[in-house]
């Protein structure tokens, strides 16, 4: 399961981007300042069976990479 939590303007929650790896140009998505995050692009053959997942396209070079969330 998925959790999504909305974020209003009045929390100042201080954010930056994740570049796309493999254009460097394309916003993925926001990610809290400070933290970490890892990309690896999906391959054709993925048939990981892990906790939730999200795919992210690349809005300017449409690479196709996958969050995700572990059970833990």
């Amino acid at each position: 399961m998925i959790f999504i939590q909305q974020v209003y303007e009045d929390i100042d929650i201080k954010s930056e981007y994740v570049r796309c790896p493999s254009c460097k140009r394309g916003r993925l998505c926001d990610k809290p300042k400070g933290d970490i995050a890892t990309v690896i692009a999906l391959k054709t053959d993925h048939q990981e069976k892990t906790g939730s997942k999200i795919i992210l396209k690349c809005p300017k070079c449409s690479q196709k990479f996958l969050i995700h969330f572990s059970k833990e």
